[in-house]
């Protein structure tokens, strides 16, 4: 039906935009935080998930330095989270309806 795709799409597009926001923020060491995917919590039975930093590599092609390097100039990187949502063909502002 392509719902899904398109919501897929969105949540791609706002994980990347969200990396970029807290890349750039200074005030904090989230970003530290979320790249080392270190938590205070068991781990569950079964396949490990997918850390945050494998699902945005995955989506963008890049490796953790380049994602660092790049998330920093903010114009880049909503060209690179609006060409992986183009990989999809989808049209993020379709999706956002």
């Amino acid at each position: 039906m392509g719902t899904g795709r398109t919501l897929l799409s969105l949540v791609k597009e706002r994980r990347l935009k969200y990396i970029g926001h807290a890349e750039r923020n200074t005030k904090t060491d989230l970003m530290k935080t979320i790249f080392e995917g270190k938590t205070e919590a068991k781990r569950g039975r079964g396949r490990p998930s997918l850390s945050y930093v494998d699902q945005v590599s995955k989506a963008t092609g890049l490796k953790l330095q380049s994602i660092s390097q790049k998330s920093q100039d903010r114009v880049i990187w909503r060209e690179i989270a609006k060409s992986s949502c183009a990989a999809a063909n989808i049209n993020p502002d379709d999706a956002a309806r």
